[in-house]
């Protein structure tokens, strides 16, 4: 016979004070961690750019050396990557800096694989930035499928006339759960769109907790 657990037990107290925690402390421990994944990868970044640097200098005097080492030049390299960001939006921001970007986009655009791939990471970071701005997401809406009674939710992400007979047509993105960074593109009739009362928020958490986190109403 299977001893059956109460409710009140110590054993599932302290669980639950654990899941609490563990809920309370992740988000934290989250940002941290990315924080941290960031700082690494922009030392690593200026170390090798303080090396190169530092051997093409070797190379046109002529004198070998070690690179000089110092209390807080790991500060200095973290903080090279991001001058020279911020150089280079200094630079862009001038009508200059805009012809010699757009010409070099224009020279990377014409080679046949680099091109490709050159267009769509320009393209993801435009949508990354216009996520606040009139590219977000417009509302959020129902897809029916994979059978009758079933609906996958999915994000409005613009409207557009496919010819002159068709009344109009939606593209909606349709994420995959946990993962929302992954999903399809659909076109579907404006006729047959099942609109959705939750707001873009509240569809996305829903999304990210695969259903345990849903709108109170």
């Amino acid at each position: 016979m299977e001893m059956e657990v109460s409710k009140n037990s110590p054993w599932v107290r302290i669980s639950k004070r654990i899941l609490a925690g563990a809920a309370a402390v992740g988000p934290m421990v989250g940002t941290l961690w990315l924080l941290y994944v960031i700082y690494k990868l922009l030392l690593r970044i200026g170390d090798s750019m303080v090396s190169f640097i530092w051997n093409m200098l070797q190379r046109f005097s002529g004198v070998e050396a070690a690179v000089p080492s110092f209390p807080g030049i790991g500060l200095l390299h973290f903080l090279l990557p991001l001058f020279l960001l911020f150089a280079a939006g200094v630079v862009l921001k001038r009508s200059g800096g805009r012809r010699t970007l757009r010409g070099l986009e224009s020279v990377l655009k014409r080679l046949p694989l680099v091109g490709l791939i050159y267009t769509s990471l320009v393209q993801f970071v435009d949508a990354i930035q216009g996520l606040g701005g009139e590219r977000k997401f417009k509302s959020v809406v129902y897809v029916e499928y994979p059978s009758p009674g079933c609906r996958l939710i999915g994000f409005v992400t613009g409207e557009f006339q496919e010819n002159e007979e068709c009344e109009g047509v939606t593209s909606v993105f349709v994420p995959t759960s946990p993962n929302p960074l992954t999903g399809f593109l659909i076109l579907i009739d404006n006729d047959k769109i099942q609109p959705c009362e939750m707001s873009v928020e509240q569809a996305s958490k829903m999304v990210l907790s695969a259903g345990l986190v849903t709108p109170e109403k």
